[in-house]
């Protein structure tokens, strides 16, 4: 071959791959490189955006902590691959009514997202006028099969491995037991006003499901506890409610029903807050509980046997909620007041 030829090729090569390099940016860009959440840097103060693309319209949820509800907004804009995306967060009260919007600008450089922040909060030193947000280094918490992620390229979340002789669920399965308890934040130091309202049981579906509410009656807590909720015997009083720091007392007054014959017994709950979770476990029963003197085995929930429930729903939250009438025999019977056919009611005495 000769040098003239071999030079024209190799200008020919580099400068198609000069050609593949130029376009290479343009083509990387497209909305799965943009699309998804976004945040700022782990250990920074937290801004969180989450971008859904469909064409050009972009819709999405931007939140300081999106587990506390206050400080989430809506997303409403455009995204072009060469100018970003334009956009507005909306943040609105309970009622519905806008209590701000902000204009805001997204571009992706170097592999993260720089947004630009407008508006007064921001020409008043309130926020972050521009704010670099990164992909999160965590990834996905996988399942049972792989997690995938955008943007393409990045590797998936893989299960960890299953300890041995952990078969499928059910009875005789060998289910191996699930993970700890994992504490969402610390437990929060408890005042009465933190518990008015209903929390709903993390066991039971539908009409069975345990709803706990707590109400201040003058300087006191009480409750009640029900599932279903129109049957007496699936209702009990919440009584002896105590507050010690961070720790929640209280008894599930069973006067007429239970497993202990006769079913009059007091069943003692401990209960600790985190968030919108309330972590309960059975104490025992019929034990008095004395906040001045905690035995030590009653200083903490104890380690196995806790149920979660979340909450609270604020009581006017609740208003017109009724079960009764509803399948009163049992799924499928209606609101017939006379047992179906093999179905026996107890009777008082009998």
């Amino acid at each position: 071959m000769k040098s003239g030829s071999a030079s024209k090729i190799m200008k020919g090569m580099l400068l198609s791959c000069a050609t593949l390099l130029v376009a290479q940016p343009a083509a990387a860009h497209n909305a799965d490189y943009w699309r998804g959440g976004w945040r700022t840097p782990l250990g920074d103060a937290p801004h969180i955006y989450e971008f859904v693309i469909r064409g050009q319209r972009v819709t999405g949820v931007y939140c300081r902590n999106c587990s506390d509800a206050t400080t989430i907004g809506f997303i409403d804009g455009k995204w072009d691959e060469k100018v970003g995306i334009d956009f507005t967060v909306t943040f609105a009260n309970p009622d519905g009514k806008i209590r701000s919007a902000e204009r805001q600008h997204a571009m992706l450089v170097d592999g993260r997202l720089v947004v630009t922040r407008t508006g007064s909060a921001c020409s008043a030193g309130l926020q972050a006028c521009s704010l670099t947000l990164i992909k999160d280094p965590r990834g996905a918490d996988p399942g049972g099969a792989p997690a995938y992620h955008l943007p393409p390229g990045t590797p998936p979340a893989l299960p960890a491995p299953r300890p041995p002789g952990a078969g499928g669920g059910g009875i005789g399965g060998g289910r191996a037991a699930g993970p700890p308890y994992w504490q969402a934040g610390p437990f929060k130091a408890l005042q009465p006003p933190d518990l008015v309202g209903t929390w709903i049981a993390s066991f039971g579906l539908g009409m069975n499901r345990q709803l706990f509410t707590f109400l201040r009656i003058g300087d006191r807590i009480r409750g009640v506890v029900c599932g279903r909720c129109d049957n007496p015997y699936t209702t009990g009083a919440i009584e002896n409610v105590l507050i010690v720091g961070d720790t929640l007392y209280f008894d599930i007054v069973h006067e007429d029903w239970g497993e202990s014959d006769p079913p009059t017994f007091r069943r003692n709950i401990v209960a600790q807050v985190v968030q919108n979770e309330m972590i309960a476990a059975v104490l025992g029963k019929d034990l008095v509980i004395d906040p001045a003197r905690l035995p030590p085995n009653l200083a903490a929930r104890p380690a196995r046997g806790g149920f979660t429930l979340l909450g609270p729903i604020l009581p006017e939250a609740t208003r017109g909620n009724s079960s009764e009438g509803v399948d009163v025999w049992g799924p499928g019977t209606g609101s017939a007041i006379q047992p179906p056919p093999g179905r026996t009611p107890i009777r008082p005495g009998q």
